[in-house]
């Protein structure tokens, strides 16, 4: 009778424990996070080294289940628009379109994150700052979203090829009637081969004049121009004085076969290998990016063209104020927000998660990765050196620090100081002089972009369609014959116009007026 009574026992006592360990499976939570995905060769989004230990030591602890959602970086403003209109998104959401923040906030779609904040991101808002970055993300005094810090603001970059200029016997140029004049004498001179384009340009569908209007800004007239025009017209610099000669000039050196015949399509992949065998003279992208260790447009261009080389350059010069007009990002970086169809307990872990990303252990590995597979020795300062390229990471390594660690815009070693060091240290010695140099031209006659702190209804209404009008408006007035330039011109402007951009201008003059802007006005 006792054995059966101890058998019994232990029988209860196995369901018990079998319960409690199906009671603790069942706390589990799932935590889908938004990730950029930038299509970089061996780097899967979805299982990467970041996400493994952002899983063992943060997600495992607590229960909760780490996803990646991949979204292209250029188009994730319209998948974000798709999620949240069919309540589809993840539960933790980057972007850097304020309309569509603006947006959600007005129909309040996304949590107030205050309390959340004041309870389990206390790391978080240290880091970012209470009283310098989170106030970017509030409205009447609300905290709506995460601004992400950005440590370095400097935007983009010209570079032109060193060689060529040397072949040519010509100085690097200075202003417009020079760098054409070098574009000119770079085809005439077959200088890149058969393949031989001098000037590289491209349409982002999510942003269609996002590199060319740097290139059209030097040709706006700021004697017509006022500081109210110019938060008002924030995004249409194509209707503002000056810019149809910009497209005229852009149009004409098309049609000469300067200009890369194809920019207007999505093929990034040509344009990379066009890049790095040596076709292109020019192209325009972040201060860095030739010497970046995810995409090498500098070390595979020196591999396949032997003495080939980037080197900055200032060139567009506006001749109404004498300035090289260089925008530059605002503090706060993209926006980051939790959508208001995630429930309150993965609110909070999303919450946490952020808060354990900003522990400086934590960021470090995320940003940094694993010494001597990675980076392969640190400085007395704590700072990784010898940073890897893509290419010479095994796939399983890889990663993508800025997308990953996504609170942080830019590598963070605890001060301005070594954040600056770290930007050099980042990349090989022989290439820091240019690097340099690059980033002091970056922030030459410099302007902070434009932003409203107010919803632009007009914009959530007509922004798709003004956008969509803007890349047709792009290809259109820069491959049409010269002849028939103006008739083109102007009636793409008309199409612009037309699909809502008189609204959204009228819109942002009354955000400025009311004083609710931010940026600064290049003028006069």
């Amino acid at each position: 009778m006792k054995k059966l009574l101890s058998i019994m026992m232990a029988i209860v006592m196995l369901c018990t424990m079998t319960a409690i360990a199906v009671a603790e499976d069942d706390d589990w939570i799932t935590l889908r996070v938004e990730a950029y995905d930038r299509s970089i060769a061996g780097f899967n989004v979805e299982d990467c080294m970041q996400l493994r230990y952002a899983q063992e030591n943060f997600g495992d602890p607590n229960h909760i289940k780490i996803v990646f959602v991949p979204a292209s970086r250029w188009d994730e403003g319209t998948l974000l628009t798709q999620w949240y209109a069919s309540d589809t998104c993840p539960d933790l959401c980057l972007t850097y379109s304020g309309d569509l923040v603006n947006q959600m906030i007005a129909e309040e779609g996304i949590w107030q994150l205050d309390d959340l904040l004041a309870e389990y991101g206390q790391d978080l808002v240290a880091f970012l700052g209470a009283e310098s970055l989170m106030p970017f993300g509030q409205q009447n005094g609300i905290q709506w979203f995460i601004p992400a810090r950005r440590l370095n603001v400097a935007n983009v970059g010209n570079f032109i090829r060193a060689d060529w200029l040397a072949a040519l016997n010509m100085e690097k140029p200075t202003d417009i009637e020079g760098f054409t004049a070098y574009l000119y004498a770079a085809k005439d001179a077959n200088l890149g081969g058969e393949h031989t384009v001098p000037m590289h340009l491209d349409l982002y569908e999510a942003n269609p004049l996002y590199n060319v209007v740097r290139i059209t800004d030097a040709f706006l007239d700021f004697t017509q121009i006022t500081e109210e025009d110019w938060f008002a017209y924030a995004g249409y610099h194509e209707l503002l004085p000056g810019t149809k000669e910009a497209y005229r000039w852009l149009n004409q050196l098309y049609n000469d076969g300067v200009i890369y015949e194809n920019f207007f399509l999505d093929n990034a992949t040509e344009q990379d290998s066009f890049l790095v065998n040596g076709y292109f003279g020019y192209f325009t992208m972040q201060p860095d990016q030739p010497w970046r260790t995810d995409k090498n447009y500098e070390i595979e261009l020196e591999t396949n063209v032997p003495g080939a080389s980037w080197t900055s350059v200032n060139c567009f010069k506006n001749e109404s104020n004498g300035k090289y007009l260089h925008d530059i990002y605002a503090a706060n970086g993209l926006s980051i927000i939790i959508p208001k169809t995630t429930d309150e307990e993965t609110a909070i872990a999303a919450i946490k998660y952020m808060n354990w990303m900003a522990q400086p252990e934590n960021m470090f590995f995320l940003q940094n990765g694993i010494e001597g597979i990675n980076y392969l020795e640190v400085t007395a300062d704590g700072i990784p050196t010898n940073v890897q390229s893509a290419d010479n990471v095994p796939d399983e390594n890889k990663m993508h620090a800025g997308d990953i660690c996504f609170i942080s815009n830019g590598l963070y070693y605890g001060s301005d100081e070594k954040n600056a060091l770290g930007i050099a240290l980042g990349f090989p010695a022989q290439y820091s002089a240019e690097i340099a140099q690059s980033y002091v031209d970056a922030y030459i006659d410099a302007w902070t972009q434009t932003s409203f702190t107010v919803p632009i209804q007009a914009s959530v209404d007509y922004g798709a369609e003004v956008q969509s009008k803007e890349a047709k408006f792009l290809t259109d007035v820069i491959t049409c014959a010269p002849a028939d330039f103006d008739a083109v011109y102007d009636a793409a402007v008309e199409e612009i116009i037309a699909a809502g951009a008189d609204k959204i201008i009228e819109e942002q003059r009354g955000a400025y007026l009311d004083g609710n802007y931010r940026g600064t006005f290049p003028g006069m």
